[in-house]
């Protein structure tokens, strides 16, 4: 009878404890992580061959979940991060770029064409002189708004990328702190384990992770580099800015008639029209960024210093010391001290930072932007024009060897990068990197200056060749014979240096404006640093090549649309799954109640019954 009063005392208590589980579950509900708690109970052992039991033991709370589901989980939504970080960028480039039939630039060009237009009926017209300055201005301050909104943009997202970074250092040292309190206690109590859960799951949302836990020992990766070993140690991440100079190299290849040909390291110049090379008279410009000429004419005497230890000196130029004359007008050049910097040939480094150069002799045009990064990019090309003007050529850079400038944001350990795939961060990233192909903000970027070049370029010079039809643009008139007539309507190479000059349109002729007036209708117009180009592919006119910018921005936006669109579900579905399994659910909550509440009544029932029993017993004693 005693020892069915002990089976009772401990169905009571396992029942009492259960029922405080359960409480704490609902309590619980919305706590961000918990998990819910089950009650594991077990039969306690039987001694000495008793076969009637000894009662029920209330083991521990164990918390419900799946490391697979939970490690899916968070690879899924580092992927779903990336890709609504990706839609979002692409979103905010597709409404800089967003017009009406009123409003935006395809508009503001149709209104520069029809003043043009108005202005060519009636060239001495004030009205419409001041019409066309208006519009021509409203043009360029439009193009320099959108792009100095997505700039704004690309800013703002480093912004917040520099905020997200230290945002993942404080939940590595939160997930760190508790490991520490885990190993303090010795084993890892359910609250913690829950909160180290959540960590690692707002940790996914910027970076893709993996998770070592075998064996209490606790190890995180970002990428694929270890961030937390050994339960407590953590590498603080950082980022670091990674810029490359701009340099063009200009060189000549003579391809000579058994089909091998001979690289000239220098400015030397042959051509296809004479076996002498350059000669008195001819003359060599460097043209920079559409706004800067400096000109060379061979037998002239310039003062100079070619470097080669005479100092500055009087030299007669001759193509054999062309480059070297070159380089210090470049270098000693007001316009272009800030801008550019140029070297004869290949230098080398010496222990002061000095950069040194073979000057004994002529070797290739090197030009280096004066300032590292994208931002500091140029358009450079040599124009050569033969004495008695029998032949013009433009020469560009090598591009084979020439290199780009270059801006990226690097993800990393103290100087070490740190190797994503997903995650808010890596779509960031892939933004702030002018060398990846994946920069939404660059390739619009570039198109818009693609734009203004081409616009400053068909505006600047034009050869007629007959009635109607013209070789436009700088590059294409240095490349041709004939008159060259100059507009220089506009100058720049990009939207950042595109300059409406207002007052040229006072002295503009009736060719002139035939000429302008004629563009409107120009679909042949190259996008590729000249605007009249016979070997490119890609032709279009101004309005149909800006169309085709916001054409291929919403076409990117639809695709990272989908792309994010088709992860949610997946995500969903893992989440729905693993949340589920985890959650707190009341109904079921409600029947564990029911049934310990239960078993609990029961068990107090059953403690009565032996209470009466023994007083009854006890009565009968008297």
């Amino acid at each position: 009878m005693l020892g069915t009063l002990s089976v009772s005392h401990t169905g009571l208590n396992a029942a009492r404890y259960a029922i405080d589980t359960i409480g704490n579950n609902q309590a619980n509900e919305n706590t961000p992580g918990y998990k819910k708690r089950v009650s594991e109970l077990s039969e306690i052992g039987q001694v000495n061959g008793i076969m009637t039991g000894r009662g029920v033991l209330f083991d521990a709370v164990y918390r419900v979940t799946s490391q697979y589901l939970y490690d899916k989980l968070t690879s899924e939504t580092s992927k779903l991060n990336y890709y609504e970080k990706v839609s979002a960028l692409v979103g905010g480039v597709e409404m800089a770029l967003k017009e009406t039939d009123d409003t935006g630039i395809s508009a503001e060009i149709n209104r520069y064409y029809q003043a043009v237009e108005n202005l060519r009926t009636n060239p001495n017209s004030e009205i419409y002189k001041s019409d066309l300055k208006r519009q021509g201005e409203v043009l360029v301050d439009n193009l320099q708004n959108i792009y100095k909104t997505i700039e704004a943009q690309q800013k703002d997202e480093r912004k917040e990328l520099n905020a997200n970074v230290e945002r993942i250092n404080n939940i590595l040292h939160d997930i760190a702190s508790v490991n520490e309190k885990i190993q303090r206690y010795g084993t890892a109590t359910n609250d913690l384990l829950d909160k180290r859960d959540l960590l690692e799951l707002q940790l996914s949302e910027y970076v893709n992770i993996s998770v070592d836990r075998d064996n209490d020992f606790y190890s995180l990766k970002i990428g694929d580099s270890t961030v937390i070993s050994n339960n407590t140690n953590v590498q603080k991440v950082n980022l670091n800015d990674i810029k490359k100079e701009q340099v063009d190299k200009f060189n000549h290849i003579e391809y000579l008639t058994d089909n091998t040909f001979k690289i000239y390291d220098s400015l030397k110049y042959n051509d296809d029209y004479s076996s002498k090379g350059l000669a008195v008279g001819d003359t060599v410009t460097l043209k920079l960024n559409n706004t800067y000429d400096l000109s060379l004419t061979l037998g002239e005497t310039v003062q100079a210093d070619l470097g080669d230890g005479n100092g500055l000196q009087n030299i007669t130029i001759t193509e054999d010391n062309l480059t070297r004359v070159m380089v210090y007008k470049i270098n000693s050049n007001v316009d272009l001290k800030g801008v550019v910097t140029a070297y004869n040939g290949d230098y080398a480094v010496d222990s002061n930072g000095n950069k040194i150069t073979n000057n004994t002799q002529d070797n290739y045009l090197r030009i280096e932007s004066a300032l590292p990064g994208v931002e500091n990019s140029f358009e450079s090309r040599v124009a050569i024009e033969k004495a008695g003007a029998t032949h013009r050529e433009s020469i560009y850079k090598n591009e084979e060897e020439s290199k780009e400038a270059s801006s990226k944001v690097v993800f990393a350990i103290d100087e070490r990068e740190i190797n994503i795939s997903f995650g808010t961060v890596k779509a960031e990233l892939e933004n702030l990197d002018s060398t990846s192909d994946k920069n939404s903000y660059k390739k619009v970027l570039d198109k818009l200056d693609s734009f203004a070049m081409t616009l400053s370029d068909v505006y600047d010079k034009f050869i007629i060749v007959g009635e109607d039809e013209y070789i436009y643009g700088e590059a294409a008139v240095d490349e041709n014979l004939g008159e060259i007539k100059n507009i220089g309507l506009f100058s720049g190479t990009s939207v950042k240096t595109l300059v409406f000059n207002k007052n040229v349109v006072n002295g503009l002729k009736q060719e002139q404006l035939d000429y302008m007036a004629s563009m409107q209708w120009n679909d042949n117009l190259t996008f590729d640093g000249k605007a009249q180009n016979p070997d490119s592919l890609n032709k279009a006119g101004l309005t149909d090549f800006f169309r085709d910018i916001r054409i291929s921005v919403s076409a990117e936006k639809e695709s990272n649309d989908y792309l994010r669109d088709t992860q949610e579900v997946i995500q969903t579905s893992i989440k729905t799954s693993y949340d589920n399994l985890v959650k707190v659910d009341k109904d079921d909550e409600m029947l564990n109640l029911m049934k310990f509440q239960a078993a609990f009544t029961a068990n107090a029932q059953v403690i009565t019954a032996i209470n009466e029993m023994i007083q009854t017993i006890l009565g009968m004693r008297r």
